[in-house]
């Protein structure tokens, strides 16, 4: 098919447009990992650059050998983000499937409850004293207080309602109850808005840093973001954020990003295909 010459100009712009905006989400963790890779004398005399001739992993063995419990953290995150991930998106489902359903009493209600939620929060000191009464120093505190997103239960419940229902009469027809429709049909056909929801809150939940400095106390249960936080807070409490050269301070603060970030980055790929497709079937109603 022949393009005109307004397509044209429109997919050059487009492409300049997008090769731009690229180079200006690259290049700032580019320039992160040069310097987490650069030696600390170097990166004092020189500044942060693209490029460095003085390549060192000193930052990273300070980093993995003078913190016990980074590989540890690490295992935490992963725990957190997979655990956490999952059961949001369960909880999701159980609770968009019955508000999908035209046969469901009551279901205004809780569509509305819902939204309120989104709307309205109990408080920081409130949520703090229900979620420290049930799991006092877990894992669980910051894992179970995000098992339900109204967000993504809203996504759900319409694009459950946007599917044919002539595939749920046909279930009932050979003898399918309600989990058999939900677990046999709706969660295979809605595969790419399941994938954009565990990815949206594992990142959610691998970023979160505020939550274990509020519920968690033991050293070996912290996230690693948390304890990325605390080396950064440490090293400038110590030398006042300007680098001696002896210890490596700023080459492992950007070595500490990297550590904290290139896991989620990493999966980051493998799932992208489905943002597009699973955000919009599930904002969108027919």
């Amino acid at each position: 098919m022949l393009k005109s010459k307004g397509e044209k100009v429109f997919n050059v712009f487009n492409i300049i447009l997008m090769c731009l905006l690229s180079l200006v989400f690259i290049l700032p963790y580019w320039m992160i990992l040069i310097s987490s890779l650069t030696d600390e004398l170097a990166l004092i005399r020189n500044g942060y650059g693209l490029w460095t001739n003085d390549f060192s992993f000193e930052a990273y063995r300070y980093i993995f050998t003078t913190n016990p419990l980074m590989i540890r953290s690490i295992l935490n995150s992963i725990f957190i983000a997979v655990v956490g991930a999952i059961l949001t998106l369960v909880v999701s489902m159980l609770y968009a499937y019955p508000l999908s359903r035209r046969s469901t009493k009551g279901k205004r209600f809780f569509s509305v409850y819902s939204v309120i939620t989104m709307l309205f929060g109990g408080g920081l000191i409130p949520t703090f004293l229900v979620v420290s009464t049930f799991f006092d120093d877990s894992l669980l505190a910051i894992i179970v207080p995000q098992a339900m997103s109204a967000w993504y239960a809203i996504l759900l419940k319409n694009y459950y309602m946007s599917l044919p229902e002539s595939l749920e009469e046909a279930a009932r027809l050979d003898g399918a109850g309600h989990y058999t429709i939900m677990f046999r049909i709706y969660v295979p056909l809605s595969m790419p808005i399941n994938a954009s929801i565990l990815l949206f809150t594992a990142v959610s939940l691998w970023n979160n840093y505020t939550s274990p400095m509020i519920y968690l106390t033991t050293k070996e249960k912290f996230p690693v973001q948390y304890l990325v936080q605390q080396i950064m807070t440490s090293l400038d409490s110590i030398y006042g954020g300007v680098s001696t050269g002896v210890t490596p301070s700023q080459s492992v603060k950007m070595a500490s990003i990297v550590v904290a970030s290139l896991p989620i980055i990493i999966v980051y790929p493998f799932l992208q295909k489905y943002f597009i497709n699973g955000t919009i079937v599930g904002g969108v109603k027919e």
